[in-house]
């Protein structure tokens, strides 16, 4: 059975997330970006570990599926909340498919949908890429993440 760490309450899958990408070997060129724009980057080691970013550990969805003994929000009696859809709208392109994630969880077993999140997020060459790298950092080919995406 595979580890759920990376599984977030919301839909999210935490693998995708700079906090976590940062920290693993070969990345330190996360950890630089962040410190050029004077920010440090937090350490998670994703939603269900013991491991959180400040935010990520105050998160309103993961105590209430802690409360109501869900692994995520689609487990929920009262799924979809007001809060999971207010978080699925409030301007985070990553946020937006925390629906649709949930969606698809609930046909699947969880360990099935952290491989296929796993393989979405890993760009053909191998590496991992986040939420928003819009290219490869080995290999310089463009990427299917939210980065690409740019508000109107």
């Amino acid at each position: 059975m595979q580890d759920t760490k990376l599984l977030g309450a919301c839909g999210l899958y935490c693998g995708a997330c700079y906090h976590y990408l940062a920290f693993l070997p070969g990345n330190e060129h996360l950890l630089e970006k962040y410190r050029q724009r004077g920010r440090e980057l937090e350490k998670c080691d994703g939603c269900r570990s013991t491991a959180n970013t400040k935010h990520c550990a105050q998160c309103t969805l993961k105590s209430c599926a802690n409360l109501q003994g869900v692994l995520h929000c689609g487990l929920c009696p009262s799924y979809p909340c007001e809060e999971l859809k207010k978080f699925q709208h409030d301007g985070r392109l990553h946020h937006i498919v925390v629906l649709d994630n949930i969606e698809h969880l609930k046909k699947i077993e969880p360990e099935k949908w952290l491989l296929e999140q796993s393989h979405r997020w890993q760009c053909r060459c191998g590496r991992r890429f986040s939420w928003y790298d819009e290219n490869c950092f080995d290999c310089s080919s463009p990427l299917p993440s939210y980065g690409f995406r740019k508000f109107s």
